[in-house]
């Protein structure tokens, strides 16, 4: 019985440290699968992109981005990733909208997790 909790402990902490070990999460942007990547700047500004035209902030914790005109932002997968552990990014809208006035742009609004208020913070766009 000793001998199993012992290979369950150390099954745990192997695990613990593969976890550990493990990459951060980010656009990844030699994946097959994704059409578009970003990596977006607290400021609005784009980093890095794949078949992205530009990024912009619109306001605090308001981002745009635009994607290229042959990728179709209203029926695509997105995952947005925070590049802060206290914020949390949100697809506000797939379309023009009032705050993102151009075609194919996609809104995100950043939210503090403290306040629950609009924060700016940089995130990762992933589109397929």
């Amino acid at each position: 019985m000793l001998s199993r909790a012992l290979s369950g402990c150390l099954a745990l902490a192997a695990t613990g440290l593969a976890v550990i070990a493990g990459p951060a999460a980010h656009a990844d942007f030699k994946a097959p699968y994704a059409r578009a990547a970003a990596i977006i700047d607290a400021d609005g500004s784009l980093n890095e992109g794949k078949n992205v035209i530009r990024a912009w902030r619109a306001g605090t914790g308001r981002y745009c981005v635009q994607l290229s005109h042959y990728i179709d932002a209203r029926d695509s997968l997105i995952q947005l990733t925070p590049r802060h552990a206290l914020r949390l990014p949100h697809i506000a809208y797939r379309h023009p909208s009032a705050t993102c006035r151009l075609e194919n742009t996609i809104t995100v609004n950043v939210y503090s997790t403290h306040t629950g208020r609009l924060a700016d913070s940089g995130f990762d766009l992933l589109v397929s």
